[in-house]
């Protein structure tokens, strides 16, 4: 069996939801069946094979060859299976998965893996506001898995944010950790203003000295036991943070103290 591959066949005037085009929706079904399939394109609905060349036959493996920043919400709400993407790739991306596993080379637009609740998503390139975010009206962005970004993200990475973690491998935009509740951002570049915004509980743990908002405390320095121990569980994770070198001493601030004040950011010594 070879892995069931769509081709973006020309540019898109229209943005096309995707997200019925998961190994949850199409592990059952024909290739005749999967071509009719109606993705919805504006104010109508196209065709799966008036879109994209379609070939293969494994829906547990999915690739989408010459990807647009069009396609919005790939592997929404997937459950089990690989979905590679090949160019880039609209919002949405990985919205509300709870398994599998997404690799990417390209960038993304906005609310990529937003209230995800397990799996992997790895995006070679950058990606836009509201990563591990919530969407408009609710309450709870990422609640588990992994997201690792080898570029940059945009503003407002792991708004409301409960559980997981996100990798970044580059910079992170402003409000970096804003409202989070909890989990792990950590960041091996540079972060914009207003890092940890609303923050009420988690982690955010910078590589880099940054400019720390008034309204977190500086509690000093610490040699916390936790640290190696979360780094050695990257190690198998294709990342840059599984080649760290371990360490346990950062300065630690906590707040948002204009909230409860239960958050931390976490600066490398």
């Amino acid at each position: 069996m070879s892995a069931l591959t769509l081709t973006l066949k020309e540019s898109l005037q229209q943005r096309v939801d995707c997200s019925v085009l998961t190994p949850d929706h199409l592990e059952d079904k024909s290739p005749a069946e999967i071509a009719a399939i109606e993705l919805p394109s504006g104010n109508r609905t196209v065709r799966a094979d008036s879109v994209f060349d379609i070939k293969g036959d494994n829906a547990k493996h999915i690739v989408f060859e010459n990807s647009s920043d069009k396609l919005d919400f790939i592997g929404n709400q997937m459950s089990h299976g690989t979905i590679e993407i090949k160019g880039d790739a609209g919002a949405y991306l990985g919205a509300m998965m709870t398994n599998g596993f997404i690799l990417m080379t390209g960038n993304t637009g906005i609310y990529t893996a937003c209230e995800m609740k397990g799996g992997q998503i790895k995006i070679n390139g950058n990606a836009g506001d509201f990563v591990g975010g919530a969407r408009v009206g609710q309450k709870n962005g990422m609640t588990g898995g992994t997201v690792i970004v080898t570029g940059n993200t945009g503003d407002r990475t792991g708004d409301h944010m409960r559980r997981g973690y996100i990798l970044i491998e580059g910079n992170a935009g402003d409000y970096c950790g804003s409202r989070m509740i909890s989990g792990t951002i950590a960041v091996l570049g540079s972060v914009g203003a207003h890092l940890g915004y609303g923050m009420k509980r988690g982690t955010l743990l910078l590589l880099k000295e940054a400019q720390i908002p008034a309204n977190f405390n500086d509690c000093g320095t610490h040699t916390l036991a936790f640290l190696p121990l979360m780094l050695a569980s990257f190690n198998n994770l294709d990342t840059k943070f599984a080649k760290l070198e371990l360490f346990s001493r950062v300065q630690r601030y906590a707040g948002d103290l204009g909230g409860i004040g239960m958050g931390e950011i976490l600066v490398k010594n």
